[in-house]
């Protein structure tokens, strides 16, 4: 049984997305003109032509480990560097290490579970700090 309206009722909740799907950090990252691997930028984000924007959920992970960590970081002076974590609702289908676009923060997709027989969604849970390598 499929549930159809179990999306249309997170509509609330939609907020844009973009998702590079060329993009993926497992694929060990992009080619140069030397046919050698190289990391995937920040500019090869800005500049995909390939990119696909959407207007999807996507809710803040809550754990206590994540609260936990933010605690550690904090008293360790350790700066913004604290991965985020979210959880996007999709109905998309797209692999674990695509780069994805939200709330001005680059991340990647961490997980996913896939309720597309049950619900017609896919959840994948996002994991990001924003550290791809500039190149200038």
């Amino acid at each position: 049984m499929i549930i159809d309206d179990f999306f249309e009722a997170l509509e609330e909740f939609y907020v844009p997305v973009t998702v590079h799907p060329k993009l993926n950090v497992l694929r060990g990252g992009k080619t140069n003109a030397l046919n050698e691997l190289v990391p995937i930028s920040k500019n090869d984000v800005v500049n995909d032509s390939d990119k696909v924007s959407l207007s999807e959920p996507v809710v803040p992970e809550s754990s206590n480990s994540v609260t936990t960590l933010a605690m550690v970081q904090s008293l360790g002076g350790g700066g913004n560097t604290l991965p985020r974590r979210y959880s996007w609702y999709s109905q998309h289908e797209f692999p674990i290490g695509t780069i994805v676009e939200y709330d001005n923060h680059i991340m990647q997709i961490d997980t996913v579970t896939d309720y597309n027989h049950v619900a017609g969604i896919f959840v994948y849970k996002l994991k990001g700090d924003d550290l791809l390598e500039s190149t200038v």
